[in-house]
């Protein structure tokens, strides 16, 4: 399968679909929710190719999120945990401190999200 991407100036999401893996690079500094739209789509595209299978979501290289990104990530895991397909793993970097402590909030949105924070 293909890499799908989505870019702006700072960052990249890409989906890699032959492993399942949403890998986020950069910062991401978008304003609003429209503003990551586009990032909840390609989400959301991997979430139904991924259906019955595991889901990992890669924020290892990804040094700075916003809150309204935050935002978008909490409803994309939210809405997983209402449709209930998917296994989904959130890896991050213990080097970053957004990330250990905003990413561990998504096991409490959903008990079943597997971190791995290394």
């Amino acid at each position: 399968m293909s890499v799908e991407t989505v870019k702006g100036d700072e960052y990249s999401i890409e989906y890699h679909g032959d492993s399942h893996v949403l890998l986020f690079r950069g910062t991401i500094r978008l304003q609003s929710a429209e503003d990551y739209a586009p990032a909840v789509v390609l989400m959301q595209k991997a979430q139904a190719e991924c259906a019955g299978a595991n889901l990992t979501m890669d924020f290892r290289q990804l040094e700075f999120l916003n809150s309204s990104g935050i935002n978008s990530i909490s409803k994309f895991v939210i809405a997983a945990r209402k449709e209930d397909r998917i296994g989904l793993t959130v890896r991050g970097n213990k080097d970053i401190y957004w990330q250990q402590k905003s990413l561990s909030n998504l096991e409490k949105v959903w008990r079943m999200v597997v971190m791995a924070i290394d």
